[in-house]
């Protein structure tokens, strides 16, 4: 008889496969992946207070209607630089990833 343990582990690998795609990695890719992750969320950190510092300043030196009227322009700006910086993240996540271990 299998312990929950055993069922849960042939489970899991069931889903994950034996894929060539899939690949164990190294202590060091780990890190790599987590001092990416680190940064890229501080570089996104850094730009979201530059892009509310740049409608803070608008919003006190504009009218309330022409702010409300630069609000989906502002949105589109900060998605748009998210996308970007997590873009570059996850390019740099999996070239670490793609590396042998």
């Amino acid at each position: 008889m299998k312990s929950a343990l055993e069922l849960a582990m042939e489970k899991a690998n069931e889903v994950v496969g034996t894929d060539e795609e899939y690949v164990k990695l190294s202590p060091e890719q780990v890190k790599a992946i987590d001092e990416v992750k680190r940064q890229y969320e501080a570089k996104w950190a850094e730009q979201e207070i530059v892009l509310k510092g740049k409608i803070q300043q608008l919003a006190s030196e504009a009218d309330p209607q022409t702010l409300a009227q630069h609000q989906v322009q502002f949105q589109e700006e900060i998605n748009r630089v998210r996308e970007q910086v997590f873009t570059e993240r996850d390019a740099k996540i999996e070239a670490i990833r793609q590396q042998k271990a």
